[in-house]
């Protein structure tokens, strides 16, 4: 996929005359895009590394540990004893050692059995999918919020387009209006106020205009593009609109609670709270480790204390090895509170499961009877839209023939532009219901179903 992005935008990326790079993206594309840059999927791709070092860490508590040390030592002045060594009254005084020594040393230590350590490995299954599982459901949001943001883009982008249509049409008009008022068969009322409505239509796409750009921001955030990218959208409102049609195959999917992703993650918690609880079983368990260790001391009155030629210099080496057990014997009753508790914490968990398995049939079912009714709404919107199209052209058509005032074309005017942005509402509607559909069936893989 990295070959892929890295293909795309080589390819379709291009410098401007000012050197700003341009990036032409189709919605497939620029949801590909957002799995290799958006910033929450590279955090939860980087949890999956560090799941797999603690994976490393808990293997490695059961396997031998080797340390090596050692030191030096400098007996400045020797420590003394004091007898009366002939009994005559007298204490004498008597120093041990030599001036200088060191020891080496190397220890072995191994883990014999702890039942923890068995938890802990069985534990690193579930730590490695519950890393997957938050990948995967970060994967869906991330999709859910490209797929939102670039229909919003387009969205704005076709109302800008048809809004631009209107004022060129209603700028023609009032030119004719014009030319009609100088000759004198014109109301100036009435071209005022076909001016008005020109002028609101210019003030109402500088507002689009703007709400373009924030969309565009917005679809570069969450596709973890550089804001200074010049950014084309290629999938157009009528593909996009054929694919929100083509979903209605997803109506008839059946549907899985155990494939969804919020349902894994819940189940993935509660294989952990298991273990938990097994892990406070073991801690009735004794447990049992050994070692070994190898020492070799070096002593001399010389400063190089390693010389065997040096004066008093001797040497000589012990070793040991070593067997020990830790037998719980009695907690106060610690340990069964703790036992008792992560039950409890586990019959929490099954009490969830079962909630969740209904929330999540039902959130499905919502999902599908929002999708159903959001594309009717569309059709409807469609042909409301075809409808006071007609009856705007109407309306301009007896305006300029003087059988219609400038109010009625101004009313007409309206309710086109209100039809349109109705029209274009219930396609972002039918598109992002779409896109939550998929998301309620709760597994990434379920959003190529046609």
């Amino acid at each position: 996929m990295k070959l892929r992005i890295l293909l795309l935008a080589l390819t379709t990326g291009s410098l401007s005359a000012m050197g700003q790079q341009r990036l032409e993206l189709t919605l497939d594309q620029a949801i590909s895009y957002a799995l290799e840059h958006n910033a929450q999927i590279q955090v939860q791709s980087l949890e999956k590394e560090v799941a797999e070092k603690v994976l490393i860490q808990n293997i490695a508590l059961g396997l031998p540990s080797v340390n090596m040390g050692g030191n030096y030592t400098d007996n400045i002045e020797l420590p003394a004893q004091f007898f009366d060594i002939n009994q005559d009254g007298v204490i004498d005084k008597l120093q041990f050692g030599t001036r200088y020594n060191s020891v080496a040393n190397l220890s072995v230590n191994q883990l014999v059995f702890d039942g923890s350590y068995i938890v802990a490995l069985l534990a690193t299954n579930v730590l490695r999918d519950m890393a997957e599982d938050s990948h995967e459901k970060t994967t869906i949001n991330v999709r859910e919020q490209v797929a939102q943001a670039y229909h919003l883009r387009v969205i704005l982008g076709e109302n800008a387009a048809a809004l631009q249509a209107t004022m060129n049409n209603t700028a023609s008009t009032l030119k004719s209006m014009q030319a009609m008022q100088a000759e004198g068969f014109m109301a100036e009322e009435d071209v005022d106020q076909l001016s008005i409505v020109y002028h609101n239509l210019e003030a109402n796409l500088a507002n689009l205009e703007s709400q373009i750009h924030i969309a565009e921001q917005l679809l570069k955030l969450q596709c973890g593009i550089a804001p200074e990218t010049a950014l084309s959208l290629t999938t157009s409102l009528e593909s996009l609109l054929v694919q929100a049609e083509s979903g209605q195959a997803l109506l008839g999917a059946p549907f899985k609670v155990e494939d969804h992703i919020d349902y894994r993650q819940l189940s993935t918690n509660r294989k952990g709270q298991y273990l938990n609880l097994q892990n406070e079983k073991m801690q009735f368990l004794p447990k049992l480790y050994a070692g070994y260790a190898y020492n070799r001391q070096f002593v001399s009155e010389s400063a190089n204390v390693y010389d065997p030629n040096g004066t008093s210099a001797n040497n000589t080496m012990f070793q040991s090895w070593n067997l020990s057990a830790q037998i719980p014997l009695f907690s106060s009753g610690r340990k069964i509170a703790r036992v008792q508790e992560q039950h409890i914490k586990l019959q929490e968990l099954d009490i969830l499961l079962a909630n969740t398995e209904n929330a999540l049939k039902l959130q499905n079912e919502q999902a599908r009877a929002e999708y159903a009714n959001a594309l009717k709404v569309y059709q409807i919107q469609v042909q409301n839209v075809a409808l006071a199209q007609r009856v705007m052209k109407n309306t301009e058509t007896k305006l300029v023939e003087g059988v219609a005032s400038s109010m009625e074309f101004s009313q007409a005017s309206s309710q086109y532009q209100q039809s349109v942005a109705a029209m274009l509402q219930a396609a972002n509607s039918a598109l992002n219901k779409r896109v939550a559909l998929e998301k309620s069936m709760g597994a990434y893989n379920l959003q190529t179903v046609q």
